[in-house]
């Protein structure tokens, strides 16, 4: 048997001793100080260890008492999750540092909410204090109006609903990308193997592995999907996978996120920064209105996931509460009044710091997911460029062909070379389902000149028809797009995600695959011109230590460069070894479970090469 523990008696007096007077007063009180992030924690742990008692404290006359359900303590951080005591109509939960704490309590029934919080109040720095909010600051969308422009917007566009198109080319090029194909929609996951985890849980609105109320396994597939498009520029795995989630949950509760779908008609809702906690978000069916389920609760479904990574309404205009978006642009903020773009055929729905003109929350969602929730990006899958894939004829296939914006910093490059002269014609789609990406391309040649530039307007692909070029290096370079201005329009914020190229290119040069390399077996007799690359490719396992490669030549002067997944340049490598020989060597230390690329350039001419790459376990 394991003896129990108990608090110091000096902590227990502490937090527990408060006279009659002392209760009396707090009946009173605006604000209540509850002591330091270490005591409330302690007294939090003890109640959940079964330890003690509640830890009871009343503001004003309502009881502040909460029963723990759920409690993470993680190198001192921590996500306490559970209700207010004896009432499971309610939510309650804490995340963070003893000097850092954040979370609510809130009792449906009676619409009434409490913030806890360190140093929110003058005086009690470093303390924790609780205070009544309105009930609407923790759950948005309980707010009454939202109901009635809800039912506004479907009113007006129940016969005009354009639900996005599939472009041609998504196909599969990541998980959430492209049409139904029969996938389990019990295991959907949109980044496998990612730490940070939310949960889509719709048990209750599936038998099995079928949707109920006849939403087609297609429908279920694209709610899914649309959430994952929403948050695609996160190293986040959006899933329906229960067994994925408790195994994140169980590693780090801060990392995770649950929203459950249920099976009745209402007002979905969800509480604000909830992400982190067990406490869920709620997710109604889709009203019978006009709106395909997919569409529907797709959208809804990533708008209160937003309130749950911390996200407020994005107001304004007409809208109110709920900006309705500018229709000239068919452009919207998903955490607004989605649905007022029900009927636009090219609608683009992201995040947003409140650029529009009427906009009347400035906060920036991007900050919030990734500072204030601690989410990463996802990494930078083109970050020194790549090299445009041909086909034969000069074909340019999406699935050689594609890549992600993941933040509006971000610009991706696929070069190519010419021959002679030569004519392309390239579309490049964003290719998710629920996209924010509006793609913007410019071609420019070997002097980094503009050639052409193209941003379809309110369509948002780019497209270059019989664009003539003459022989030369070029580039294709791809970043998010803007139109109008950010006051009556949209910057490039949030013009983020996934996108492929498609067309052809007559005249072009195909760029040669890397050389194959197997850990420790040479590559002998290799030689090349002045001036010119050549490029070998290794494979690393994840128990890889070291990766070394080495140059063996006894003429002319060969320069040894590395990079991981994209081909080195003499500014772009990972590591280099550019001695006055053909004698050089390279090595990175832990490196990662990736490709590397070895580039060999010819600084004079070299014959008799030996390559060499060697993986240390």
């Amino acid at each position: 048997m394991h003896a129990k523990s108990f608090l110091p008696l000096a902590t227990l007096l502490a937090l527990s001793a408060l006279s009659s007077s002392a209760l009396a007063q707090d009946r009173s009180a605006t604000v209540l100080n509850l002591g330091s992030g270490e005591q409330l924690i302690e007294a939090l742990r003890q109640q959940h260890r079964g330890a003690s008692g509640p830890f009871f404290r009343t503001l004003g006359s309502e009881s502040l008492a909460v029963q723990i359900q759920d409690f993470f303590d993680k190198n001192g951080l921590v996500s306490i999750s559970g209700h207010a005591l004896g009432n499971s109509n309610s939510v309650f939960f804490l995340k963070g540092s003893a000097k850092s704490l954040t979370g609510y309590l809130a009792l449906h029934d009676k619409r009434l909410a409490f913030e806890f919080s360190t140093g929110a109040v003058d005086g009690a720095k470093g303390q924790v204090t609780v205070r009544e909010v309105p009930y609407t600051q923790v759950f948005p969308d309980f707010e009454e109006s939202f109901q009635r422009d809800y039912d506004r917007a479907q009113n007006r566009t129940a016969l005009a609903v354009a639900a996005p198109v599939y472009s041609p080319m998504a196909l599969r090029q990541a998980p959430h990308i492209g049409p139904y194909a029969n996938q389990d929609l019990t295991k959907l996951e949109s980044k496998p193997g990612s730490p940070w985890v939310f949960y889509l849980n719709t048990t209750a609105v599936m038998s099995g592995s079928t949707p109920l109320n006849g939403v087609s396994k297609e429908q279920m597939y694209r709610a899914w999907q649309s959430v994952a498009d929403q948050y695609s520029m996160l190293n986040m795995n959006v899933t329906t996978n229960r067994a994925v989630y408790d195994a994140a949950r169980t590693a780090n509760t801060l990392r995770t996120g649950i929203i459950n779908f249920v099976n009745q008609d209402g007002r979905s809702f969800a509480p604000l920064r909830s992400f982190g906690t067990t406490s869920a978000g709620t997710l109604y069916r889709n009203p019978s209105a006009g709106f395909d389920y997919g569409y529907g609760i797709g959208m809804t479904g990533a708008h209160e996931v937003g309130h749950q990574m911390g996200m407020a309404h994005d107001g304004g205009g007409s809208g109110g509460e709920y900006f309705e978006g500018i229709a000239a642009y068919q452009w919207g903020p998903i955490m607004g009044n989605y649905w007022m773009g029900g009927s636009w055929a090219n609608q683009l729905f992201t995040w947003s710091r409140g650029e529009y003109s009427t906009a009347n929350n400035q906060e920036d969602d991007f900050r919030i997911m990734t500072v204030n929730e601690s989410v990463p990006y996802a990494a930078d899958d083109n970050a020194s460029g790549k090299p445009l894939q041909l086909r034969a004829g000069g074909e340019i296939n999406p699935l050689d062909n594609w890549g992600q914006i993941e933040r509006n910093s971000d610009s991706d490059v696929f070069s190519f070379n010419v021959a002679s002269a030569g004519t392309l014609n390239l579309r490049v789609d964003p290719i998710e389902y629920l996209r924010m990406l509006d793609v913007d391309a410019v071609i420019l040649n070997g002097s980094g000149q503009q050639v052409a530039r193209s941003n379809l307007s309110v369509n948002r692909s780019a497209e270059f028809k019989n664009l003539a070029l003459a022989a030369g290096s070029y580039q294709i370079k791809i970043q998010g797009g803007a139109e109008g201005t950010p006051q009556n329009g949209f910057s490039n914020y949030s013009s983020v995600g996934y996108y492929a190229l498609k067309g052809s290119l007559t005249g072009g040069v195909p760029d040669t695959p890397p050389t194959p390399l197997s850990s420790g077996v040479p590559v002998a007799n290799q030689s090349a011109a002045t001036g010119s690359w050549t490029y070998y490719a290794i494979t690393l396992p994840s128990a890889a230590s070291k990766l070394t490669v080495t140059l063996q030549g006894g003429n002319g002067d060969a320069d040894l460069f590395v990079q991981k997944t994209a081909k080195p340049s003499t500014s772009s490598y990972a590591c280099k070894s550019d001695g006055s020989t053909s004698n050089e060597s390279c090595a990175i230390t832990a490196p990662t479970a990736a490709t590397y690329i070895v580039g060999v350039q010819a600084y004079a001419a070299y014959s008799g090469l030996t390559v060499k790459a060697t993986v240390t376990p």
